[in-house]
């Protein structure tokens, strides 16, 4: 069914405060919050990365917080604005700090946390440790997922977000991402809310940036807009490759015609398959039609090139 998101992200972070020891005090947050969720109406907003801990990394390390208090902060927040929130901070986990990314839902619920796996060297060299795992979780009916900033350079990160079928990936940073976010969106499938002090953005899954804005773009600066990004999105959309799915397109159209939409990317082999019809979801259509996703596909793929190096013993052993 169309599943449609108001997407908001925030080029914003509060001044730099002692959460460690003077405890978790997010007011200049929440006024920032309450003033978008008031205009936009929004299903979820995201802030620039480590914003919570705003400084020089290498002095804010002794400043980052245990995540329970601070994600409680963050709850009363949701809940008073009734929109899910992503506000990154320094976090103090395990006796070590992270680079982390929290998810609280509408209901002010934690719903997941990401810890950067590819802190720059000088965050390491900081104090930063890096994390390991990528998590995905459903966050108000949506398939989310968290990546930050130089991750952006690694594969493994958005490998992992499509498996766990990741349809909105939320990217704080600080810098751009640019192309390399425009091919984790089209290849993967994802909707990408990119959080950055400069100029935030949403992009699509087609790689199309939808909507740019912050404190550069020339209307913001001249006080004409605000400082965030902001897209409605229809996250009911799966990506797929066209090999043998295209032959279906006829009978898909001639069952569904304008309640769904069929969107070809011909140089790159893909399409995305959306629902425009409530009660009707794309897995649904997807399973109707035996319409194999992407990812399911690329899996397959591997599976079979292994098999095939174990029949024939090739490559052979060094």
């Amino acid at each position: 069914m169309s599943l449609i998101k108001r997407l908001v992200a925030v080029s914003y972070a509060p001044p730099a405060h002692d959460h460690h020891n003077l405890g978790v005090n997010l007011q200049p947050l929440r006024e920032q919050v309450l003033r978008i969720a008031e205009q936009e109406k929004p299903d979820f907003i995201c802030f620039p990365e480590i914003c919570a801990c705003n400084g020089i990394i290498a002095d804010t390390v002794k400043y980052a917080p245990e995540l329970e208090p601070f994600a409680a902060a963050v709850g009363e927040i949701a809940r008073e604005a009734n929109t899910a929130l992503v506000v990154p901070l320094l976090e103090r986990h395990l006796g070590r700090v992270f680079n982390s990314v929290p998810i609280v839902d509408r209901s002010g619920k934690l719903t997941m946390i990401y810890r950067k796996n590819y802190p720059t060297m000088g965050e390491m060299d900081a104090g930063v440790t890096p994390g390991w795992e990528v998590p995905v979780a459903d966050c108000d009916g949506v398939r989310v997922g968290a990546a930050v900033c130089f991750d952006a350079n690694f594969d493994s990160i958005p490998d992992q977000l499509a498996s766990q079928r990741a349809r909105l990936v939320f990217w704080p940073s600080m810098f751009w991402g640019g192309k390399l976010l425009q091919h984790w969106a089209l290849r993967y499938g994802f909707t990408i809310v990119v959080a950055f002090g400069p100029e935030s953005a949403v992009i699509n899954m087609n790689g199309d940036y939808l909507v740019k804005q912050g404190l550069d773009t020339w209307q913001v600066r001249g006080k004409r807009l605000p400082p965030w990004a902001v897209a409605d999105v229809n996250l009911d959309r799966e990506l797929f490759h066209l090999d043998t799915n295209q032959n279906k397109f006829g009978d898909l159209r001639a069952k569904y015609g304008r309640d769904i939409e069929i969107e070809v990317h011909q140089p790159e082999a893909f399409f995305l398959l959306a629902s425009r019809r409530d009660g009707l979801t794309v897995e649904q259509i997807a399973a109707e039609f035996q319409l194999e996703p992407l990812r399911d596909y690329l899996a397959r793929s591997v599976k079979q090139r292994e098999d095939t190096f174990a029949r024939t013993h090739l490559p052979p052993r060094k």
